[in-house]
């Protein structure tokens, strides 16, 4: 009986022992829920910054800082503000990362809309893209997830790695007529006769620039069935393409990378665009134009806009004053006037149409004149402006869209 005693003694001190063990291990399962939830959202995270570099920063910048970043009027950068050291940038932040749950669970709800169907400029990512998702539901959510939780500081530092070094942004568009085609080269001025041999532009050779996220130009023409070479220099902080189906030509740029294609095109009319998921489906598209050329023709760009102009300099020359104008149209884009100079007569009802065919809310005021019209985005407004002669501005009073740039003159003569 002793043994048997013994025996007994040891199993209910170890049954003891395992009961003590199980009720310490259930005390602990909430930490090891909270840990493993942590983790989860933290790949999650990890998983959502891959997908903005690789989709989202050429619109919203390296730290989410958008159209908003100082100085950077006119670089075609059109994300609406997620983040970054900007007034519209912290706004953002503090909308998009709130405490409050009501608030929070409404920000991730349009977040994820948004990236499904699109809003403004903004292709659609998921669901709503025609002819298929650009991103599927968890990259979806991912990246939602990591707009409001992540470190916007953190996004730049892995926006700087992933560019090679500083991410910078491109210069002012260039002037009016796109980039012309580039100048001999020296071997060919050696080879000419006189002091200006090869001084001229050739007409085998062009450039077309790659910016966060346009072409410059976005119209160029070439000799028809004449070999050329078109230099593809990309000034964007993202990585781009150049591709032209119709000519089997499909070329991958990177950041402060100058390729070329050589080709041969029929006389007609070729789109080029850049198939990098969403960048085609935000304007970064152009038409190259190839026709039968003499050796004296010097391809050039489409100026339609310098023809009006030029005609409207010898209409004022000539003492022609233009017709009194009783409509205007301004149109708000992220983050601009177009135009950004517009001029009516004094003492005289014009009516202005105020589309905003941005993606952010914009604004309309002129302050001198107690003007000030709120404008949705998609939406069209209209105020009658009678003005005395002078000189008035008008700009966005939205938070940071004034000092960003978006302000325009008013001319009443």
């Amino acid at each position: 009986m002793g043994a048997v005693q013994k025996l007994a003694t040891v199993v209910i001190v170890g049954l003891v022992a395992l009961s003590a063990l199980l009720v310490v291990y259930l005390a602990d399962e909430p930490n090891r829920m909270a840990a493993e939830v942590v983790e989860k959202q933290e790949f999650a995270i990890e998983d959502g910054v891959g997908t903005y570099l690789q989709n989202c920063m050429v619109c919203h910048g390296p730290a989410g800082e958008g159209y908003s970043e100082p100085g950077a009027e006119g670089t075609g950068r059109i994300g609406a503000p997620l983040g970054g050291d900007t007034a519209l940038g912290r706004a953002a932040q503090e909308l998009n990362q709130s405490e409050d749950p009501v608030v929070r669970e409404e920000r991730y709800n349009l977040i994820v809309n948004t990236l499904h169907n699109g809003r403004g400029l903004m292709p659609a990512f998921g669901r709503g893209a025609e002819g298929g998702a650009l991103l599927n539901d968890e990259q979806i959510r991912n990246l939602a997830l990591m707009i409001q939780n992540v470190d916007w500081d953190l996004v730049y530092n892995e926006a700087i790695a992933a560019s090679g070094g500083y991410p910078t942004f491109p210069p002012p568009p260039a002037p009016r007529g796109g980039a012309q085609p580039t100048a001999a080269p020296e071997a060919a001025q050696d080879a000419g006769s006189g002091e200006d041999a090869g001084d001229v532009a050739t007409s085998d050779q062009f450039t077309v620039e790659s910016y966060d996220i346009n072409f410059e130009p976005k119209e160029l023409e070439v000799p028809s069935d004449t070999e050329v070479t078109i230099l593809l220099p990309n000034l964007g902080a993202a990585p781009h393409n150049f591709s032209i189906d119709a000519l089997d030509i499909s070329v991958d740029i990177a950041p402060g990378e100058t390729k070329e294609v050589t080709f041969t095109a029929p006389e007609g009319e070729y789109e080029y665009y850049c198939n990098v998921p969403g960048h085609r489906e935000a304007g970064m598209v152009g038409t190259l134009i190839a026709r039968p050329m003499d050796s004296a023709d010097e391809p050039a760009t489409v100026d339609e806009s310098g023809a009006e102009d030029a005609v409207q300099e010898a209409e004022q020359a000539a003492g022609e004053a233009p017709a009194e104008l009783t409509e205007q149209v301004v149109t708000s884009f992220d983050i601009y006037f177009e135009p950004n100079e517009v001029a009516i007569p004094a003492d005289t009802d014009v009516t202005f149409n105020l589309p905003n065919d941005g993606a952010a809310p914009h604004n309309f005021s002129i302050d001198e004149l107690n003007i000030s019209v709120d404008q949705a985005p998609g939406a069209t407004e209209q105020v009658v402006i009678n003005a005395p002669a002078g000189t008035y501005e008008y700009y966005c009073n939205v938070p940071g869209h004034r000092e960003a740039g978006m302000a325009g003159t008013l001319v009443v003569e």
